[in-house]
């Protein structure tokens, strides 16, 4: 008999039944969607610094000056390594991912959050006020990063897929009666 938390399947009716735990099950969902958001993550960054802010708003600077910068460059790399350990379903993906969207979130409220212009920082407020395209930017790069922090907390608080899976032997009679 099963109950709501666990999924049974059966492989092999003569040799045994597995019993999946609804977490695994779920955990396929949420690496999906973990791999989903770093990787808009990652597309966010680059059209922030393509359309919303650098490029567009600076014309003195050229495309490989702008990627090259050592603040948006070590971002981008950060992010792409998150999602190559999400998309390969790393073990430590998940933490990565949410250490990076912390980052992040960090990062941007810095350079462009806090409305004094402190060091390389490029406030929105005050006198140097964001247009509505940089304001785009920056809140759905927070929205993003906030949202990985969600998923990827929920998704490293599981326990792994070998912990909660178990392999039931069954009898040969009863593995002809399920037939």
């Amino acid at each position: 008999m099963t109950s709501s938390h666990e999924i049974r399947t059966i492989n092999n009716p003569q040799a045994s039944r597995t019993t999946t735990s609804s977490h695994e099950v779920a955990a396929g969902g949420s690496s999906r969607q973990l791999l989903g958001l770093t990787s808009a993550l990652l597309a966010l960054q680059v059209l922030n610094l393509a359309v919303f802010d650098d490029l567009r708003t600076d014309e003195s600077v050229g495309v490989l000056e702008t990627f090259a910068k050592p603040q948006h460059l070590s971002s981008i790399v950060a992010v792409l390594l998150a999602v190559i350990l999400v998309a390969r379903r790393h073990r430590h993906a998940a933490r990565v991912a949410v250490v990076v969207a912390w980052i992040e979130i960090a990062a941007f409220t810095f350079f462009h959050g806090i409305p004094v212009e402190i060091g390389p920082a490029k406030p929105y407020w005050g006198d140097g006020s964001g247009d509505a395209l940089q304001w785009l930017g920056f809140l759905s790069i927070m929205a993003c990063s906030i949202a990985i922090v969600v998923v990827g907390r929920k998704c490293s608080s599981r326990p792994t897929a070998g912990a909660t899976a178990a392999t039931v032997p069954t009898s040969p009679t009863r593995a002809t009666r399920s037939r």
